[in-house]
Formats: structure tokens, sequence, C-alpha cells
């Protein structure tokens, strides 16, 4: 037979498989239930987890200008910088300067508190929109009046200092008097996690405070908005490579719009590697019903599967069969979980868009979707080829005799080779496309070991059901003979 002719063979018998594996479909998905709900739940993780970090990211990028208060950011450490420094930031765009440390506020009556001092120029906010509840310019807010300089306080300062408005409170030399209350500041994520609440105040009664010494671990904020229509990336570039250049010792930590929060970014990729391992987690406890489920639609299909071979049909066809079911239903699972995995960023931003502090822009992601279904089938296959495997081999006579028999035997060395190809695909699939790849082996290895240990756990039990003596009690004797029987249910 030509190679041609062995192709078109081959071929037929692929579509003859997949109609024979539909027909049987046709009866319903009764005993694939399960199989179905635990392919969607884990698919549904993965996908909404990934569905959720993209968008995240989405809005991180297209916030960025916003989170980050201007294109770019220049901040120093314990100094400020130079006035020639400062002037060639002023060359390029609008410059707006802050400042930022920890300080300790004390009420009329003594009492303490640690707050974190934003001081800011007239400048501020450039981008985005600050929140004041009574809302009011930010030139009043700030404003010296009589000796005392405006501010404004986070509401946990007010409550934690038993404050309220118009009240004063000390802070180094200065006094300031509580103006308004911070609800929201555009560039707050940029910032990092504070220890404190916020106390925004103005550049100049910063300097009032006597807190500017040698060595205070004071942060000092440039930022740059360049003139519209030239505030592309290629002119963000320029700006930081031109900054380097006319002031190479500055040591300038730079940040444009496109990493405004790094920190925030590397803490979002991180919590979604980890729901997506709890994700992999799901699917691998869900890959045991899989199986079982497999398991048990073969042993309900025994008739069927006899009278096929008996008409002709090979083990590899009662396998293409069957193992396209499987397929098929995992499909089901699969696209199930999809809908439910990239219906939550919309979700989320419909029930919660208000409350988030994290700028979420919800949209379709194909790629986070066509990842989690390959997770899908392929956790299907893992663990649906063994008992499909057993089939290849089992001859009409013996299909027959399982009804009152199970006779243990193991799948043929082709199959087994197939299933160690489709989890080491899962496995290199977790591993290449994880964030941390440590995490990730670690956690492969975890879950093969507690497989194993699981393994072994049931084979102890059941050797020791094995040699218990045998009960008088019917009942009790049933049980214990369950435990041990061929095809016992002990290791799943």
């Amino acid at each position: 037979m030509s190679f041609a002719s062995e192709v078109a063979v081959q071929s037929r018998a692929s579509s003859l498989a997949f109609r024979y594996a539909l027909r049987e479909l046709r009866g319903g998905l009764r005993g694939f239930y399960v199989f179905i709900a635990c392919i969607a739940l884990g698919v549904m993780a993965i996908s909404g987890v990934g569905s959720v970090a993209a968008s995240l990211g989405d809005g991180l990028s297209r916030e960025g200008r916003t989170l980050l208060g201007g294109d770019v950011a220049f901040s120093l450490i314990s100094r400020e910088a130079k006035p020639d420094e400062v002037a060639y930031l002023r060359t390029r765009g609008e410059v707006s300067i802050a400042a930022t440390l920890r300080a300790m506020a004390r009420s009329s009556v003594g009492k303490l508190a640690l707050v974190e001092l934003k001081a800011v120029d007239g400048r501020y906010p450039m981008l985005g929109e600050l929140t004041l509840e009574p809302n009011m310019p930010v030139a009043d807010l700030l404003a010296e009046r009589d000796g005392v300089f405006g501010a404004a306080a986070d509401s946990t300062l007010l409550a934690r200092l038993d404050l309220k408005l118009g009240d004063r409170v000390s802070i180094g030399s200065a006094t300031y008097q509580i103006r308004s209350v911070v609800v929201a500041e555009p560039d707050k994520l940029a910032g990092g996690v504070g220890l404190g609440p916020r106390f925004l105040i103005s550049e100049a009664s910063l300097r009032a405070t006597d807190l500017l010494q040698p060595g205070s671990l004071v942060r000092w904020i440039y930022r740059v908005k360049l003139p519209d229509g030239a505030n592309d990336d290629r002119a963000t570039t320029a700006l930081i490579d031109g900054a380097r250049a006319a002031a190479p010792e500055a040591g300038w930590e730079v940040r444009s719009r496109s990493n405004a929060s790094p920190q925030l970014e590397r803490t979002i990729n991180r919590f979604t590697q980890f729901l997506t391992l709890v994700g992999l987690a799901a699917l691998l406890v869900g890959g045991v019903g899989v199986a079982n489920a497999v398991k048990s639609h073969i042993d309900r299909r025994r008739d069927v599967i006899a009278s096929f071979k008996a008409l002709g049909a090979t083990g590899r066809d009662v396998f293409t069969i069957y193992c396209t079911q499987v397929v098929v239903l995992a499909g089901i699972g699969s696209v199930i979980g999809l809908v439910l995995g990239a219906a939550l960023p919309f979700v989320i931003v419909g029930l919660f868009g208000k409350l988030l502090p994290l700028p979420v822009v919800p949209a379709l992601h194909p790629d986070e979707l066509a990842l989690s279904f390959i997770y899908g089938q392929l956790t299907a296959l893992a663990f649906g080829l063994w008992p499909l495997g057993r089939v290849h081999d089992v001859p009409v006579a013996a299909l027959f005799r399982e009804t009152v028999a199970s006779e243990w035997h193991r799948p043929r060395w082709s199959y087994l080779a197939l299933m160690a190809v489709v989890v080491a695909l899962l496995i290199g699939v977790a591993i290449g496309l994880a964030y941390d790849k440590r995490i990730a082996t670690v956690f492969v290895a975890a879950s093969i070991a507690v497989f194993l240990l699981l393994r072994g756990i049931a084979e102890i039990l059941m050797a020791v059901a094995r040699r218990l003596p045998r009960s008088r009690m019917t009942m009790l004797r049933l049980a214990i003979a369950n435990i041990h029987r061929p095809g016992a249910l002990t290791p799943s």
C-alpha cells in the first residue's frame, strides 16, 4: 500500500471514529457532569485570573501617565536636585516637585501618630484629580494664614488623634491646620505602600518643619510633563537619555509612564501566579474526577465496546472513539470555564468598579483564554488516557466477563508513552509560562510527590485490608473487601 493510500485509510478511520463518538454522545451527558464541572472550574479559575491580571496590566499601561503624575519621574533620596539639573528638566517640559518622608504628628492634647508626609508645589497635580472633602483649590488648601500652614489628612489620622476639620497639629517646628480630608490621590499607587496615613502639605511648609537635615530619609520627586503632541515613547526615552547625559553623576532613579509602579506590577504578577497555581491545583484535583468519570463511562459501555470489536473494530479504533469523546467533553467544559473566566473582569468592574483602588480595563484576552483551554485539554488527556488505554488489548469475551469479575491490566506501552508526553507538555506549559519558574517547578514537584504519597498510602491501606481477619459481620466483611478488591476506588 502506498503512503497516500495509507493516509487516506487513516483519514477515513478517524472520520468514522469521530462520527461514532458524536453518535454516542447524542444520548446525553449522564455520568459526565462531574467531568465537565471539574474541567470548567479549573479552566474558569485560570482564565479568570489571567483575564483580570491582563485587564489590570492594561489599566496600569493606560493610566500610567496619571499614576506617575507625568511622563517621566526623576527621584533622589536624601538630597535635592541641583539648580542646573532642575533647569535642564524645565527646558524639556512642565516640572512639578514633590517630597515624601515619614514624620510624627502631635495633636494639641499631646497625642502622637506616624504620618506619611507629602509636600507638593503649586503645580500639583499636573495630571489626574486630587479628591478632597470638602473640595477646594490646592493653593487655598495649603496656604499659610497667620503663621499656620494648611494641610489635608487621611481620615484615619483624624480618627486616630481624635481630630476634626479645623484642628491643629504640629510636625517638627511647623504648625498645621487640617482644612480637608484626602479621599483620593491620582498618583498614590506610584508611591508604594505607606506605613502611616497621608498628610498633604506644601513644599514651603516642609522647609519650615526643620526636618530637612543632612541624612534625612526624604525622597525628592521631579515629575516632567512633556508638551502635548511630543509625549510619545520616543520623546520619553529621549528625555531620560538626555537627563542622564546632562547630569551623569546625579544618581537619578527614573520611572516612565510605562512602568509607573514597578512594585505594584511585581505584586500583581506574583499574586496572579499564586492564583494560577491555585487554579492548576483545582485542575489536578479535578483530574481525579476526570479519571473516575472516564473509567465509569467505559464500564457502562462494555457491551457497546464488545459489539464494536465483534464487528471488526480494532483496539485502536475503540480507543480513538472514546478518546474523541473525552476531547469533546473536555472542550465543552473548557468553553464553559472560558465564558465564566472571560466575564470575570467585567463582573468585577460592574460590581466593584468604584471601590477598586486599581485601574481595571475589562476586555477579552485571547492569549489568556487559549492558554486556559490548553490547560483543560491537557489535564483531561493526562488523567483520561490510562483508563482509555486499558481497553485496547482486552478481548470481547473478557469485556463481557468484566460484568462479573474485573481483571486489572496495564495499558500497552504506546499509550503509556502518549500519556507521558501529555504530562510532560502539561508540566512544560505550567513552568515555561510562569512568572517565577522556580516557584512553578516547586509546585509541579510537590504535586507529583503528593500524588505518589497518596498512592502509596492507598496501597498500604489495601494491603492492610487484605490481611485483616474475616469478620463474621456480613456488612463489615463486604466493606473491608471493597477496599482491596480488584478495581477498587481506594487509590482514587
